[in-house]
């Protein structure tokens, strides 16, 4: 009766002091027969990765480097926008935990005062021969009690802390059981098909809604106003020619004019 107790995900847990990257690990397990559900958690990732093959800084001790697995009997087409219900859900759990409100920077960075707070990454495996869904697998880095000083040069006016907007150490056991149970709830929803309450949540914490921002693609960038959020959890902006589209996950990174969200 622990606090997971009932709790589909979470309900085996493996606790690893150091890992090449969380979600690798868990692409392991899942090729070994792991069971819905597992989550691992790490003290530290010596490869840790994030979209775009970008690192993702991960000291000892400092974060919650944690991946979830997950073996939904979905198509693929219907997971497709779970990185932002995963977003939502870890919003939630940071809310829980700490009583600080985060924002998402579309698609799937979670900000606090403007700065990077947590970075989500999820991947897919493939049945190789009916291109069902086999698991997956969605990593969670946030950071916890970092100071300054433990982000690289390049990435320190970007990022921040929960213990730096809060001005203390946050307790990174409590702050993953909140999270693990709110990726659990999720699961309970995305099975379910109830999508309606993780957009809106979504278009309530979008930190670009409503201003103009920079889309970059493979073949340079282009300025656009942020209108909305769609259905499929797409990017609706206006175009520097007047038009209106929508603009997918897969296709641009989306950054502030002025820095990082502004």
């Amino acid at each position: 009766s622990g606090p997971l107790s009932g709790c589909r995900v979470g309900g085996s847990l493996m606790c690893l002091e150091t890992i090449d990257s969380t979600n690798t690990e868990a692409k392991r397990q899942a090729m070994a027969g792991a069971p819905d559900g597992l989550v691992i958690v790490s003290e530290e990732q010596t490869g840790g990765r994030g979209r775009r093959g970008r690192s993702f800084q991960s000291p000892k001790g400092k974060g919650l480097y944690l991946t979830a697995l997950l073996r939904p009997r979905l198509d693929p087409s219907q997971v497709a926008d779970i990185t932002a219900w995963v977003a939502v859900a870890v919003c939630d759990g940071i809310e829980a935990a700490c009583g600080v409100r985060p924002q998402i920077k579309w698609t799937n960075d979670l900000v606090l005062e403007g700065r990077k707070l947590c970075g989500i990454l999820t991947e897919l495996g493939l049945e190789s021969e009916s291109n069902d869904l086999d698991y997956l697998i969605t990593g969670i880095g946030i950071n916890v009690n970092h100071t300054p000083e433990d982000f690289d040069a390049e990435v320190r006016p970007i990022a921040t802390s929960l213990a730096q907007a809060l001005g203390r150490p946050v307790s990174r056991p409590a702050l993953a059981a909140e999270v693990i149970r709110e990726v659990d709830r999720l699961y309970a929803a995305l099975a379910a098909g109830e999508s309606g309450p993780y957009l809106t949540e979504y278009r309530r914490r979008g930190v670009n809604l409503g201003r103009t921002v920079r889309l970059l693609g493979p073949d340079g960038g282009e300025t656009a106003e942020a209108l909305d959020i769609d259905g499929d959890f797409g990017l609706v902006v206006r175009t520097a020619d007047g038009g209106i589209r929508t603009v997918r996950s897969g296709e641009v990174s989306v950054r502030g004019l002025y820095g990082y969200t502004e």
